[in-house]
């Protein structure tokens, strides 16, 4: 007759066995922040803002272009929706980055500031391409009256990223 284990040290088997592996697939999804020299942080900032910078004129093109009438409606929705995309993926960049020193703490403080500003503006844009399509958001808080004054606003938020992207030796 075959010897056989009690059921319970089975479970257990069983239930360590479970253990393990959804402690080595579920630490797969989480990142533990590693150690970055100073430099490499700012490259970080850097390379988070210059995403920023290209949604935020991608943003203004877009803007001009269907203010012009070069451009549909749903083309237009469709090309900031991406925009704001790459401004989430900017944002989750300097939100998990954890600097190693004081000068990159603030670089990324600024480049957060400035990238708020500029997804605000992405997304008024954005509003207002809604109101072009026919969409009722006369009354919506934030929606720029007209193309010109999104661009402007958009300038505006641009400059700002611009400036602290220089400041962490971007272009």
């Amino acid at each position: 007759m075959r010897h056989r284990e009690p059921v319970r040290r089975r479970r257990r088997r069983g239930t360590a066995a479970l253990l393990a592996l959804a402690v080595a697939t579920g630490g797969a999804g989480c990142t533990v922040a590693s150690h970055q020299e100073p430099g490499q942080a700012t490259a970080s900032v850097r390379d988070a803002l210059t995403q920023a910078s290209s949604a935020a004129q991608t943003t203004l093109l877009t803007v001009e272009l269907l203010d012009a009438d070069r451009l549909t409606s749903p083309v237009a929705d469709a090309a900031l929706l991406e925009q704001v995309r790459v401004l989430e993926s900017a944002s989750t960049a300097l939100t998990t980055l954890v600097p190693p020193d004081d000068t990159s703490s603030a670089q990324r403080a600024a480049g957060l500031d400035a990238l708020a500003d500029v997804t605000a503006e992405v997304v008024a844009a954005r509003a207002w391409v809604a109101r072009e399509a026919g969409g009722d958001l006369s009354e919506a808080g934030d929606v720029p009256v007209s193309g010109d004054e999104a661009v402007a606003r958009l300038d505006a938020a641009t400059s700002e990223l611009d400036a602290t992207l220089a400041l962490v030796g971007g272009a």
